[in-house]
């Protein structure tokens, strides 16, 4: 491994930790292959996007070792434990460059080590590396959350529960536990600040106790989340509603919105895959429960009582459907592409399909929010093999990039 000065011209974009390796014997021709190599990256970034770091960066969402020359193979056992799979190996078409990167990966791939070889024309390489820094994104996203349980999962979910020391070993998070009683403390307090995207609330507030006692449970998770540093939560809700007649529809809707992933029910694989979905888009999903499916017809009927806020054309006030009590929210999804996801609580598959939202609904007899889906593709695996009793729903075409994802855990 080594730097050279003539990296420095690559405009500060995207930062790459790149590992170059070369054999002992190619030293002996090194402005020639130094050469070579910088036309080579050039090649593959004529618009300056990349800037390569020379030193080991684990802040560096993508590390890549380019392979400048055969030989190439005893310095990349001397080293690559130190890294962390997928090990992305970039070949040039000189100096028996792919001849070496073959090698190395046969290597890894009879460790059942994940690794893939960066080869072609450079657009192609340029996509890809874009596609790749993507998911190393979402890597170090999922790598640095803390998760946050107020109280446990909700009764009725006996199959949703997630081992948190499998999903650390997984993904790297961390999860913590806030008692409930703590939770009410925080509410009793009374006091909240204004929603940051939706200052009119608190005038609204003055005048509508419902409104205010959502409020406050939205004040008391603002300050809980700043005690314990989360990232993200679920709480167990329907509690609330015979404590203070109230839901935490509301709070969600404007934690989701303001960048947080939070879930309701306590369900903590529904954290998890909403979560998924954020490190790769940065964007706010939607937690529903499959209301009626036609698996003739490839549609399904999704509906829940919180949605962000930043999802929605408009919103409404309602009540919450199951009790009558609190705040509910009927929102208006646009009705473009959507994707479909939601990871088992064991961690060891998923469901993903892409579809269509087609039309948004209102029945009386549903929770508030309401939307149907058409999907792309069969749909009867989500009611053969469920996993739990909610899906997460996000706009844009987003399963190749799951799927990829995913497959970088060994899911």
């Amino acid at each position: 491994m080594f730097s050279r000065s003539w990296y420095n011209h690559f405009k500060l974009n995207m930062d790459i930790a790149l590992v170059t390796l070369r054999s002992a014997l190619s030293e002996e021709r090194q402005a020639s292959l130094d050469g070579t190599s910088q036309a080579f990256l050039s090649s593959i970034d004529p618009q300056c996007e990349f800037s390569y770091k020379h030193l080991r960066d684990e802040k560096c969402p993508l590390t890549l070792f380019f392979i400048e020359s055969g030989g190439s193979e005893a310095p990349f056992l001397k080293i690559y434990e130190s890294y962390s799979a997928p090990y992305y190996l970039l070949a040039q078409g000189d100096n028996n460059s792919l001849a070496s990167s073959l090698e190395i990966l046969s290597f890894l791939q009879q460790r059942g080590i994940q690794g893939e070889i960066l080869y072609g024309e450079p657009l192609a390489i340029n996509n890809r590396l874009k596609t790749l820094y993507r998911l190393g994104e979402a890597r170090s996203f999922l790598k640095q959350a803390r998760y946050g349980l107020f109280g446990e999962p909700s009764d009725w979910l006996i199959a949703s529960s997630v081992s948190f020391k499998k999903a650390s070993e997984i993904f790297g998070c961390s999860f913590v536990t806030i008692p409930f009683e703590e939770f009410k403390d925080e509410i009793d307090r009374r006091v909240y600040e204004v929603p940051k995207f939706h200052p009119e609330l608190a005038a609204l507030a003055e005048n509508n106790p419902t409104l205010r006692g959502a409020l406050e449970i939205y004040g008391a998770i603002k300050r809980l989340i700043a005690k314990y540093s989360l990232t993200a939560f679920s709480i167990r809700c329907f509690d609330l509603l015979g404590v203070y007649k109230n839901t935490s529809c509301l709070a969600l809707a404007l934690l989701n919105e303001e960048g947080l992933t939070a879930t309701c029910e306590g369900d903590e694989a529904s954290l998890l895959s909403m979560d998924i979905l954020r490190s790769l888009t940065e964007r706010a999903s939607f937690q529903c429960n499959p209301s009626a499916v036609d698996l003739s017809a490839r549609t399904m009927l999704l509906a829940h009582c919180t949605i962000p806020f930043s999802m929605v054309s408009k919103y409404e006030f309602m009540t919450h459907f199951e009790s009558g009590l609190g705040i509910g929210i009927r929102g208006t999804m646009k009705t473009e592409p959507v994707t479909v996801f939601k990871l088992s609580p064991r961690l060891e598959a998923y469901h993903v399909a892409e579809g269509r939202i087609i039309e948004n609904l209102s029945h009386e007899n549903l929770c508030r929010t309401q939307i149907s889906i058409k999907f792309d593709s069969d749909i009867a695996d989500f009611l053969l093999h469920p996993y739990g009793n909610h899906l997460m729903v996000s706009y844009g075409s987003l399963s190749k990039d799951i799927v990829e994802l995913l497959k970088t855990y060994g899911i």
